[in-house]
């Protein structure tokens, strides 16, 4: 399996979920160890100058990913710059459902890993949680919107 996949449905249109997803991520992305590339110095994340980065309290940052395709409010495209073992892409899809949109997350470009890190990557939970992440953190919004 070169890909896994995640999604989850939020009760908006497209074009408010991809708003929220890419202008308002640093709002809904949560801050654990485990999400940063260095927690010690990282304060916040968004998508800027066609990059994914995470924003260090001394100023500086990280470019996680490097954006391949912007086409608001269909979908979005970044290559990941953290795994340099692995040449990875990150592709999410807002469609619209009866009842708002689904959010589709496909992490392309598995086979380019080591077998450990394509592993943990295939089990699949960091994206659920993630997404999941979007969805719960936007839940007040979601009714506002």
């Amino acid at each position: 399996m070169n890909s896994v996949q995640a999604s989850v449905t939020v009760p908006v249109d497209p074009a408010t979920a991809f708003r929220i997803f890419t202008d308002e991520i640093d709002r809904w992305y949560v801050r654990t160890r485990h999400s940063w590339v260095n927690p010690a110095r990282a304060v916040g994340i968004r998508f800027e100058d066609g990059y994914l980065r995470e924003l260090w309290s001394d100023g500086g940052h990280v470019d996680t990913g490097k954006i391949l395709a912007w086409e608001p409010p269909h979908r979005l495209v970044w290559a990941d710059l953290i795994n340099e073992t692995g040449r990875m892409e990150i592709e999410v899809a807002f469609s619209p459902v009866d009842g708002g949109t689904e959010v589709l997350l496909e992490h392309r470009g598995l086979d380019t890993l080591p077998p450990d890190v394509a592993g943990r990557i295939r089990r699949g939970y960091s994206w659920n949680i993630v997404l999941n992440w979007f969805a719960d953190q936007w839940k007040d919004e979601w009714k506002k919107a």
